[in-house]
């Protein structure tokens, strides 16, 4: 793949550099090693990150109103204060996915799992991305790289049991998950979806 030899855009530079990414085409190989420490060093005294989550509960606040609009300024404003602030990331990717912009809502979640690899919200919020556009088996491998991280949590279990089912699976592990699911679900539609398809399976 070519490397792009135009200068690299401010924020994005500040993003990458922050999460400790490399940015292709912008190579600092040839600089001296003090005048990429000096660069580094500004970049981090741009971040402004409390400012980034004032923003960012303004947009919290949008989205429980469904001002989609509105929470997408704010969430713009938080990353421009802070573009590795992984949270503002992930609801800019709900707020995307509320539009019906599948593929700007996959990439704010695809950079919110790089920023924030050990929360499972934004592979489960990925995975409802793919499981719309009805691309199942990546739904199901980001459910289940989400179940990984939280177990426990009932609702990232049943979007894995749902797309699993709806990808045509019939494996006997089915049946567990919607055991499973049963036990520690206490929402009446989920847990009257789990029984049905665990009915069905019984009568195979």
């Amino acid at each position: 793949m070519l490397r792009s030899t135009a200068p690299c855009r401010a924020a994005l530079l500040t993003a990458l550099l922050a999460a400790g990414l490399s940015v292709p085409g912008c190579s600092s190989a040839a600089k001296p090693k003090t005048q990429a420490n000096e660069r580094r060093v500004q970049v981090e005294r741009e971040i402004d990150t409390e400012t980034a989550r004032r923003y960012h509960q303004l947009a919290n606040d949008a989205i429980d109103s469904r001002r989609w609009d509105d929470a997408a300024q704010y969430l713009k404003h938080a990353l421009s204060a802070d573009p590795t602030f992984g949270p503002a990331r992930n609801n800019l990717g709900r707020v995307y996915f509320a539009q019906g912009r599948m593929y700007d809502a996959a990439w704010e979640f695809e950079y919110a799992i790089r920023l924030m690899p050990h929360a499972p919200e934004p592979r489960n919020n990925l995975g409802l991305v793919m499981e719309n556009v009805r691309r199942f088996d990546e739904a199901v491998e980001q459910y289940q790289s989400a179940v990984d991280l939280e177990r426990d949590n009932p609702e990232l279990l049943g979007n894995l049991t749902r797309a699993r089912i709806r990808s045509g699976d019939v494996g006997e592990d089915i049946r567990t998950l919607l055991q499973e699911l049963l036990f520690k679900d206490n929402r009446p539609v989920w847990l009257r979806w789990a029984a049905e398809r665990l009915s069905a399976f019984a009568g195979r």
